[in-house]
């Protein structure tokens, strides 16, 4: 495809994948169109909590969003972890630069679509949801029965059945069946912009610090039974449980939002490509969420993705697309893995497995070099 063609490059999916993507290439000379099964209301209402690692911070910099210039980043001073009944634990601060940052959904989606109505080359077309695709004559269409072309597909969001006989997938059937429960929960003590991890033999607990000092979103993960007994508890029986489970390296519990549950995967697509169609985001790699990587991975695919165009002076081929698959494979199937082992190795409850953890979060949490390694991977994906 010649460069000059490249007038219908289309979008599946306007979330931050989507939208981040249309920012990075379409300051250059063709049009993008991302279609949005949603409406534009409905990202208002997205409060979940994104952590952003430093080298997200980055990229997005490039596209005119900083913390230095938007107050709805809380920053991450410091990372607990820890797991429940073990004398060992991992505390990893920042040292003159931010481990990261939290930002509200629908925040970070304010911040995108501003900048994408402001783009003359970005076009979003909300409660647009793809029914059907064409692939051998390049063009799909929408609930409202409307055909569109395209030169250039990118899927950003679920391919559902759509694509379901031409993308296979790996997946992992020991993380089948989990749930992960989120609120907001006050604490009696400010969390002084830490972010935590505990690991426990019901799932992991993962307190994320919000905007308020002594507000935290909460996301804790296990298997479905578990996590549909917390959902359902009464406030006082789950301030109990979160107590036996969390501690109060907080305090106690003072107030709990309302709860939600939803299924988590964990699966990623062999080859994202074909032709002249590319899967990126969770489309293309769904992780339990302990490491927190899933954002961060896709922004870090996203930035590859463009260095190669601009090589490639925006020529967009199947070659490039499989030098682009090739060149994030390795990383990709590195955090999968490490999330995959994580809950795995936590929830083991082997005789001298606790002891085990224990030493070695205690070796890890004495070893500068290890450590930095560690901030490193997670902070920039490094192999």
């Amino acid at each position: 495809m010649e460069k000059d063609n490249l007038s219908q490059i289309r979008v599946i999916g306007a979330g931050p994948a989507g939208l981040i993507f249309a920012l990075l290439t379409a300051k250059k000379t063709f049009q993008i169109m991302l279609h949005e099964k949603d409406s534009e209301g409905f990202f208002a209402q997205q409060s979940r909590a994104l952590a952003l690692s430093p080298s997200s911070i980055e990229i997005l910099s490039e596209i005119g969003i900083s913390p230095d210039q938007d107050s709805s980043f809380i920053p991450i001073k410091t990372i607990h972890t820890s797991q429940k009944n073990s004398f060992g634990r991992v505390l990893i601060e920042d040292d003159g630069k931010e481990l990261g940052y939290v930002i509200r959904y629908k925040n970070l989606i304010k911040l995108l679509l501003d900048r994408v109505k402001t783009n003359k080359y970005i076009k979003i077309i909300f409660e647009s949801e793809i029914l059907s695709i064409n692939d051998q004559q390049d063009f799909f269409t929408d609930d409202k029965s409307k055909i569109y072309k395209y030169d250039f597909l990118l899927f950003s969001d679920g391919i559902g059945k759509l694509l379901s006989n031409t993308f296979e997938f790996d997946t992992d059937p020991d993380m089948d069946g989990l749930l992960a429960l989120v609120a907001e929960i006050r604490t009696e003590l400010n969390h002084q912009y830490c972010a935590y991890e505990r690991f426990t033999v019901k799932g992991p607990v993962a307190l994320l610090p919000l905007e308020n000092q002594n507000l935290s979103k909460l996301v804790w993960t296990g298997k479905k039974d578990f996590i549909m007994q917390m959902l359902n508890c009464d406030k006082q029986s789950f301030s109990t449980l979160f107590a036996d489970h969390f501690g109060e390296r907080l305090g106690k519990l003072t107030h709990i939002d309302e709860k939600y549950a939803y299924p988590l995967s964990h699966q990623f697509i062999r080859q994202p490509y074909q032709k002249n169609i590319l899967v990126s985001g969770n489309a293309a790699h769904a992780m339990h969420p302990v490491a927190g990587q899933g954002l961060n991975l896709t922004i870090r695919d996203l930035k590859v993705l463009l260095s190669l165009l601009d090589k490639n002076d925006y020529q967009i081929s199947e070659t490039l697309l499989k030098q682009y698959s090739d060149e994030r494979k390795r990383e990709v199937r590195s955090m999968m893995k490490i999330s995959s082992h994580l809950v795995k190795g936590f929830s083991n409850q082997m005789v001298g497995a606790n002891l085990l953890r224990g030493s070695g979060m205690f070796l890890l949490d004495n070893s500068f070099f290890v450590k930095k390694m560690f901030k490193e991977k997670f902070s920039y994906g490094k192999n």
